[in-house]
Protein backbone atom coordinates (compact mmCIF):
# COMPACT_ATOMS: atom_id res chain seq x y z
CA UNK A 1 0.00 0.00 0.00
CA UNK A 2 2.76 2.96 -1.36
CA UNK A 3 1.71 3.53 -4.75
CA UNK A 4 2.98 5.93 -6.48
CA UNK A 5 0.72 9.19 -7.15
CA UNK A 6 1.70 11.76 -9.70
CA UNK A 7 0.79 15.11 -9.59
CA UNK A 8 0.56 17.18 -12.35
CA UNK A 9 1.30 21.34 -12.01
CA UNK A 10 0.52 23.41 -15.15
CA UNK A 11 2.98 26.68 -15.07
CA UNK A 12 2.42 29.90 -16.69
CA UNK A 13 3.68 33.27 -15.77
CA UNK A 14 3.11 32.75 -11.91
CA UNK A 15 6.94 33.48 -10.73
CA UNK A 16 5.46 35.28 -7.65
CA UNK A 17 3.34 31.58 -6.19
CA UNK A 18 4.91 28.74 -7.96
CA UNK A 19 7.72 27.87 -5.24
CA UNK A 20 5.27 28.45 -2.60
CA UNK A 21 2.63 25.73 -4.44
CA UNK A 22 5.69 22.70 -4.74
CA UNK A 23 7.18 23.52 -1.57
CA UNK A 24 3.83 21.89 -0.19
CA UNK A 25 4.33 19.22 -2.18
CA UNK A 26 7.72 18.47 -1.46
CA UNK A 27 6.74 18.70 2.32
CA UNK A 28 3.66 16.21 1.50
CA UNK A 29 3.62 13.83 4.37
CA UNK A 30 3.01 10.88 1.78
CA UNK A 31 6.67 10.72 -0.13
CA UNK A 32 6.04 8.50 -2.71
CA UNK A 33 5.33 11.32 -5.41
CA UNK A 34 6.57 12.66 -8.82
CA UNK A 35 5.81 16.46 -8.78
CA UNK A 36 5.38 16.94 -12.53
CA UNK A 37 5.88 21.00 -13.35
CA UNK A 38 4.79 21.69 -16.93
CA UNK A 39 5.97 25.09 -18.07
CA UNK A 40 3.34 26.23 -20.80
CA UNK A 41 5.74 28.82 -22.33
CA UNK A 42 5.83 31.17 -19.44
CA UNK A 43 7.26 34.97 -20.55
CA UNK A 44 8.32 35.80 -16.95
CA UNK A 45 10.86 33.85 -14.53
CA UNK A 46 8.41 30.45 -13.46
CA UNK A 47 10.67 28.77 -15.69
CA UNK A 48 13.64 28.95 -14.47
CA UNK A 49 12.38 28.75 -11.04
CA UNK A 50 10.91 25.35 -11.93
CA UNK A 51 14.24 24.60 -13.10
CA UNK A 52 16.07 25.08 -9.88
CA UNK A 53 13.14 23.29 -7.67
CA UNK A 54 13.82 20.13 -9.85
CA UNK A 55 17.27 20.78 -9.17
CA UNK A 56 16.66 20.18 -5.29
CA UNK A 57 14.16 17.16 -5.30
CA UNK A 58 14.64 14.20 -7.57
CA UNK A 59 10.92 13.57 -7.16
CA UNK A 60 10.39 16.98 -9.40
CA UNK A 61 10.58 16.83 -13.44
CA UNK A 62 10.31 19.76 -15.12
CA UNK A 63 8.84 20.16 -19.03
CA UNK A 64 9.15 23.40 -21.24
CA UNK A 65 6.56 23.42 -24.15
CA UNK A 66 5.40 26.16 -26.30
CA UNK A 67 2.20 27.85 -24.50
CA UNK A 68 -1.23 25.65 -25.36
CA UNK A 69 -2.89 26.63 -22.13
CA UNK A 70 -4.32 24.75 -19.37
CA UNK A 71 -5.38 22.11 -21.66
CA UNK A 72 -2.12 20.74 -22.99
CA UNK A 73 0.01 21.74 -20.19
CA UNK A 74 -2.52 18.96 -18.25
CA UNK A 75 -2.50 16.61 -20.56
CA UNK A 76 1.79 16.52 -21.42
CA UNK A 77 1.54 15.67 -17.71
CA UNK A 78 -0.79 13.05 -18.34
CA UNK A 79 1.73 11.65 -20.97
CA UNK A 80 4.76 11.45 -19.01
CA UNK A 81 2.94 10.52 -15.58
CA UNK A 82 3.99 7.20 -14.13
CA UNK A 83 1.84 6.67 -10.79
CA UNK A 84 -1.12 4.49 -10.34
CA UNK A 85 -2.90 7.87 -9.22
CA UNK A 86 -3.07 11.48 -10.17
CA UNK A 87 -3.72 14.82 -8.89
CA UNK A 88 -3.74 17.84 -10.36
CA UNK A 89 -2.61 21.61 -9.01
CA UNK A 90 -2.72 24.83 -10.29
CA UNK A 91 0.64 26.42 -9.91
CA UNK A 92 -0.67 29.23 -7.81
CA UNK A 93 -2.46 27.62 -5.21
CA UNK A 94 -0.90 24.38 -2.45
CA UNK A 95 -1.95 21.83 -0.52
CA UNK A 96 -1.83 21.26 3.04
CA UNK A 97 1.18 18.87 4.53
CA UNK A 98 -1.16 15.85 4.96
CA UNK A 99 -3.71 16.02 1.57
CA UNK A 100 -2.08 13.68 -0.43
CA UNK A 101 -2.24 11.24 2.20
CA UNK A 102 -5.75 11.56 3.43
CA UNK A 103 -7.21 11.33 -0.18
CA UNK A 104 -4.84 8.14 -1.01
CA UNK A 105 -5.60 6.17 2.36
CA UNK A 106 -9.16 6.80 2.18
CA UNK A 107 -9.13 5.86 -1.38
CA UNK A 108 -7.15 2.94 -0.40
CA UNK A 109 -10.14 2.07 2.81
CA UNK A 110 -12.74 2.60 0.93
CA UNK A 111 -12.12 1.40 -2.53
CA UNK A 112 -12.57 4.61 -4.48
CA UNK A 113 -11.31 5.27 -7.40
CA UNK A 114 -11.93 8.96 -6.77
CA UNK A 115 -11.11 11.01 -3.11
CA UNK A 116 -12.51 14.43 -2.59
CA UNK A 117 -10.94 17.41 -0.12
CA UNK A 118 -13.11 20.40 0.62
CA UNK A 119 -11.09 23.55 -1.27
CA UNK A 120 -10.90 26.83 0.55
CA UNK A 121 -10.55 30.27 -1.54
CA UNK A 122 -7.77 32.59 0.29
CA UNK A 123 -6.69 36.09 -0.19
CA UNK A 124 -3.86 38.45 -0.89
CA UNK A 125 -4.77 40.06 2.57
CA UNK A 126 -4.63 36.63 4.18
CA UNK A 127 -8.95 35.83 4.95
CA UNK A 128 -10.61 33.01 3.75
CA UNK A 129 -13.61 31.34 3.16
CA UNK A 130 -15.24 28.05 2.42
CA UNK A 131 -15.10 27.37 -1.71
CA UNK A 132 -16.55 23.86 -1.70
CA UNK A 133 -16.63 21.70 1.57
CA UNK A 134 -19.91 19.05 1.09
CA UNK A 135 -18.94 17.47 4.92
CA UNK A 136 -16.76 17.74 7.63
CA UNK A 137 -16.44 13.87 8.16
CA UNK A 138 -15.50 10.95 5.73
CA UNK A 139 -18.91 10.03 3.37
CA UNK A 140 -18.60 7.85 0.40
CA UNK A 141 -20.91 7.79 -1.96
CA UNK A 142 -21.63 4.76 -4.40
CA UNK A 143 -23.91 4.22 -7.43
CA UNK A 144 -25.84 7.38 -8.25
CA UNK A 145 -25.10 9.17 -5.36
CA UNK A 146 -21.57 9.49 -6.92
CA UNK A 147 -22.81 12.09 -9.11
CA UNK A 148 -23.59 14.98 -6.48
CA UNK A 149 -20.29 15.66 -6.59
CA UNK A 150 -21.00 17.39 -9.79
CA UNK A 151 -21.90 20.69 -8.94
CA UNK A 152 -17.86 20.84 -8.22
CA UNK A 153 -16.30 19.36 -11.25
CA UNK A 154 -12.56 20.80 -10.12
CA UNK A 155 -9.98 17.89 -10.63
CA UNK A 156 -7.47 20.09 -8.45
CA UNK A 157 -9.23 19.13 -5.18
CA UNK A 158 -9.34 15.49 -6.50
CA UNK A 159 -7.34 12.50 -5.95
CA UNK A 160 -8.07 9.86 -9.27
CA UNK A 161 -7.21 6.06 -10.16
CA UNK A 162 -4.98 6.25 -12.77
CA UNK A 163 -7.38 4.04 -15.07
CA UNK A 164 -10.60 6.59 -15.19
CA UNK A 165 -8.32 8.82 -17.46
CA UNK A 166 -7.73 5.85 -20.03
CA UNK A 167 -8.81 7.96 -23.58
CA UNK A 168 -9.72 11.20 -22.10
CA UNK A 169 -7.87 14.62 -22.35
CA UNK A 170 -8.79 18.02 -21.77
CA UNK A 171 -9.90 19.99 -24.28
CA UNK A 172 -7.24 22.03 -25.96
CA UNK A 173 -8.10 26.08 -26.96
CA UNK A 174 -11.74 25.55 -24.22
CA UNK A 175 -11.90 27.44 -20.79
CA UNK A 176 -13.93 25.57 -18.16
CA UNK A 177 -11.86 22.45 -19.21
CA UNK A 178 -13.02 20.48 -15.61
CA UNK A 179 -16.79 20.65 -17.01
CA UNK A 180 -15.87 19.56 -19.94
CA UNK A 181 -14.18 15.93 -18.63
CA UNK A 182 -15.41 15.62 -14.90
CA UNK A 183 -18.50 14.28 -15.41
CA UNK A 184 -16.76 11.35 -17.85
CA UNK A 185 -14.31 10.25 -15.09
CA UNK A 186 -17.34 10.25 -12.30
CA UNK A 187 -19.03 7.57 -14.34
CA UNK A 188 -16.17 5.58 -14.51
CA UNK A 189 -15.73 5.35 -10.84
CA UNK A 190 -17.77 2.91 -8.81
CA UNK A 191 -17.62 4.63 -6.15
CA UNK A 192 -15.57 8.38 -4.92
CA UNK A 193 -15.24 9.25 -1.15
CA UNK A 194 -15.18 12.67 0.61
CA UNK A 195 -12.26 12.97 3.31
CA UNK A 196 -13.68 15.84 4.42
CA UNK A 197 -10.36 17.62 5.31
CA UNK A 198 -9.71 21.25 4.54
CA UNK A 199 -6.65 20.00 1.69
CA UNK A 200 -6.34 22.14 -1.02
CA UNK A 201 -6.12 25.79 -0.95
CA UNK A 202 -6.86 27.71 -3.91
CA UNK A 203 -5.46 31.56 -4.28
CA UNK A 204 -8.07 34.16 -5.19
CA UNK A 205 -7.22 38.11 -5.91
CA UNK A 206 -10.13 40.15 -4.23
CA UNK A 207 -12.29 41.85 -7.23
CA UNK A 208 -10.90 39.25 -9.48
CA UNK A 209 -14.01 37.75 -10.16
CA UNK A 210 -16.83 40.36 -11.27
CA UNK A 211 -19.84 39.89 -13.41
CA UNK A 212 -18.47 41.39 -16.24
CA UNK A 213 -15.23 39.05 -16.37
CA UNK A 214 -17.22 35.85 -15.69
CA UNK A 215 -19.80 36.78 -18.47
CA UNK A 216 -17.75 37.50 -21.37
CA UNK A 217 -17.90 35.25 -24.84
CA UNK A 218 -15.50 32.62 -22.84
CA UNK A 219 -18.27 32.09 -20.75
CA UNK A 220 -19.50 29.76 -24.13
CA UNK A 221 -17.39 27.71 -23.26
CA UNK A 222 -19.20 26.46 -19.73
CA UNK A 223 -22.82 26.88 -21.75
CA UNK A 224 -21.11 24.36 -23.84
CA UNK A 225 -19.36 21.83 -21.34
CA UNK A 226 -22.63 21.66 -19.66
CA UNK A 227 -24.40 20.88 -22.98
CA UNK A 228 -22.37 17.64 -22.99
CA UNK A 229 -22.32 16.94 -20.00
CA UNK A 230 -26.34 16.63 -20.08
CA UNK A 231 -25.90 14.70 -23.29
CA UNK A 232 -23.35 12.31 -21.87
CA UNK A 233 -25.75 11.71 -18.68
CA UNK A 234 -28.82 10.99 -20.94
CA UNK A 235 -27.24 8.63 -23.19
CA UNK A 236 -26.32 6.83 -19.86
CA UNK A 237 -29.82 7.33 -18.48
CA UNK A 238 -28.19 8.55 -15.22
CA UNK A 239 -31.32 10.15 -13.13
CA UNK A 240 -32.19 12.38 -11.60
CA UNK A 241 -28.91 13.72 -12.00
CA UNK A 242 -29.44 14.23 -16.17
CA UNK A 243 -32.48 16.05 -15.66
CA UNK A 244 -30.36 18.81 -13.18
CA UNK A 245 -27.37 18.91 -15.61
CA UNK A 246 -30.25 19.97 -18.12
CA UNK A 247 -31.17 22.54 -15.64
CA UNK A 248 -27.53 23.95 -14.94
CA UNK A 249 -27.69 24.57 -18.80
CA UNK A 250 -30.98 26.81 -19.03
CA UNK A 251 -29.07 28.51 -16.14
CA UNK A 252 -25.80 29.17 -18.03
CA UNK A 253 -28.07 29.85 -21.21
CA UNK A 254 -30.07 32.73 -19.19
CA UNK A 255 -26.96 34.07 -17.49
CA UNK A 256 -25.61 34.88 -21.06
CA UNK A 257 -28.76 36.21 -22.25
CA UNK A 258 -28.91 38.85 -19.76
CA UNK A 259 -25.31 39.36 -18.99
CA UNK A 260 -22.94 39.02 -22.72
CA UNK A 261 -24.25 41.86 -25.44
CA UNK A 262 -24.56 40.33 -29.06
CA UNK A 263 -21.86 41.26 -31.59
CA UNK A 264 -20.84 40.33 -34.82
CA UNK A 265 -18.19 38.62 -33.43
CA UNK A 266 -20.34 36.16 -30.82
CA UNK A 267 -23.08 35.84 -33.01
CA UNK A 268 -22.56 32.30 -33.77
CA UNK A 269 -21.85 31.69 -30.11
CA UNK A 270 -25.26 32.78 -29.33
CA UNK A 271 -27.12 31.17 -32.10
CA UNK A 272 -24.95 27.78 -30.66
CA UNK A 273 -25.73 28.47 -27.55
CA UNK A 274 -29.54 28.52 -28.56
CA UNK A 275 -29.19 24.81 -30.15
CA UNK A 276 -28.15 23.27 -27.66
CA UNK A 277 -31.01 25.02 -25.53
CA UNK A 278 -33.90 23.97 -27.46
CA UNK A 279 -32.39 20.47 -28.27
CA UNK A 280 -32.52 20.26 -24.68
CA UNK A 281 -35.74 21.46 -24.26
CA UNK A 282 -37.29 18.96 -26.42
CA UNK A 283 -35.99 16.67 -24.14
CA UNK A 284 -37.03 17.55 -21.07
CA UNK A 285 -40.74 18.89 -22.32
CA UNK A 286 -40.83 14.86 -22.24
CA UNK A 287 -39.62 13.62 -19.12
CA UNK A 288 -41.51 12.83 -16.34
CA UNK A 289 -39.75 15.44 -14.18
CA UNK A 290 -40.81 17.08 -10.72
CA UNK A 291 -43.01 19.94 -10.40
CA UNK A 292 -40.18 21.98 -8.92
CA UNK A 293 -38.47 21.12 -12.15
CA UNK A 294 -41.53 22.01 -14.28
CA UNK A 295 -41.70 25.50 -12.76
CA UNK A 296 -38.03 26.13 -13.63
CA UNK A 297 -38.14 25.42 -17.05
CA UNK A 298 -41.66 27.01 -17.57
CA UNK A 299 -39.86 30.34 -16.14
CA UNK A 300 -36.70 29.72 -18.18
CA UNK A 301 -38.65 29.10 -21.35
CA UNK A 302 -40.83 32.14 -20.91
CA UNK A 303 -39.41 34.32 -18.12
CA UNK A 304 -36.07 34.03 -17.58
CA UNK A 305 -35.01 36.74 -16.39
CA UNK A 306 -37.74 36.32 -13.51
CA UNK A 307 -36.11 32.74 -12.70
CA UNK A 308 -32.74 34.81 -12.35
CA UNK A 309 -33.99 36.51 -9.77
CA UNK A 310 -35.90 33.55 -7.88
CA UNK A 311 -33.24 31.38 -8.04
Amino acid sequence: MNDLISIIVPIYNIEKYIERCVRSLINQTYQNIEIILVDDGSTDNSGNIADKLANQDTRIKCIHQKNGGLSAARNTGLKVAKGNYYSFIDGDDYIKSETIEKLYLNAVKYHAEIAVCNMIRFYEDNSTEAFYKPCNHVEVLDQDDRFKTLNQPSVCNKLFKKGLFNDVKFPVGKYYEDTYVYHILCYRASRIVLTGYDGYWYYSRKGSILGDEIFNNKYFDFIEAVWMRAQYLIKKDIHPYSEEACLSLYVAYSNANKNIVMSKENNHQFEQAKSYYLDIYKYLIHRNISFKQKIRLFLLRYFPKLHTKIY
